[in-house]
């Protein structure tokens, strides 16, 4: 009996003990004050120094001062909500270091993309295609699409283009933007002036990389860099394009030293994919 009021005694003991170290720690915290503020970024897909002046911008906005308040007086919950609205942000928790300083750490949204509205307003998608608010504070280096109809349908359709031209060093060297005109004709602006790129869709795409080269390499300069204003690689095993001369005849005869890109049939894809 003697060993089990013993045991009875001793865990009554450490529960007094937790009881009265928590009620010191609430009292010591009450009297803590916020010296102030770390942040830690994780995976980040922004400058770091960009987000952060974003950050403390935000906070700015806060409406409660935070340093040199007591830690009682702040609401963590309160400030994650706050912080959490912004769509920049995958994930937001604050929390007291042991030195009194208030640690924010955030996990950003990668964006892949930042979408131009014909209407003048823009915004970045995620992998996933969620719509990010294209906030100056947060400005996120990542390749452009234009689209007069920015519908979740077109811009699905056109990520899959925009990843494998951006993983790609020959055509992410040439690309300066994207834009859609249709679900059936996503297009490339290159940094080569006076034309642009007719991708269709984003199947196929290896075989009309070696098209597009095919045109850059043996006709465009044989042709003239500013003799077409479009260049489409769309259809399977063909190169098309429009003049910007209209007056010009839209087809001409095919000779062996010679490739109309109105009318061309495209080497053998298996070949193509030898040379590329």
């Amino acid at each position: 009996m003697w060993k089990t009021a013993f045991k009875i005694s001793i865990c009554l003991l450490l529960l007094g003990y937790v009881s009265v170290a928590f009620a010191l720690a609430r009292r010591d915290n009450a009297r803590r004050i916020c010296s102030g503020i770390d942040m830690e970024i994780l995976g980040n897909s922004i400058p770091d120094s960009v987000l952060r002046h974003g950050v403390r911008s935000q906070l700015e906005r806060y409406g409660h001062k935070l340093t040199g308040e007591r830690l009682a007086d702040i609401d963590l919950q309160a400030l994650e909500d706050y912080l959490g609205k912004f769509s920049n942000f995958e994930t937001v928790e604050c929390s007291f270091n042991p030195d009194s300083r208030l640690r924010i750490t955030i996990t950003p949204i990668k964006a892949e993309v930042r979408v131009f509205e014909a209407g003048g307003g823009s915004f970045y998608i995620n992998r996933q295609g969620k719509r990010i608010k294209a906030d100056a504070e947060f400005y996120i280096d990542v390749p452009i699409l234009f689209a007069s109809k920015a519908t979740d349908r077109y811009l699905a359709n056109a990520l899959p283009l925009i990843r494998y031209v951006s993983s790609d060093p020959e055509l992410n060297s040439l690309a300066a933007a994207f834009k859609i005109d249709g679900p059936s004709d996503i297009l490339m602006i290159p940094r080569i002036h006076g034309h642009v790129v007719n991708f269709g869709d984003s199947s196929r795409l290896p075989q009309k990389k070696a098209a597009l080269l095919t045109a850059y390499r043996n006709v465009l300069p044989a042709k003239g860099w500013t003799r077409y204003d479009t260049i489409s690689v769309k259809f399977s095993n063909q190169i098309v394009a429009s003049r910007r001369d209209k007056a010009l005849p839209s087809h001409g005869p095919l000779d062996d030293d010679e490739i109309d890109l109105e009318e061309a049939t495209l080497p053998d894809l298996n070949d193509l994919d030898t040379q590329h």
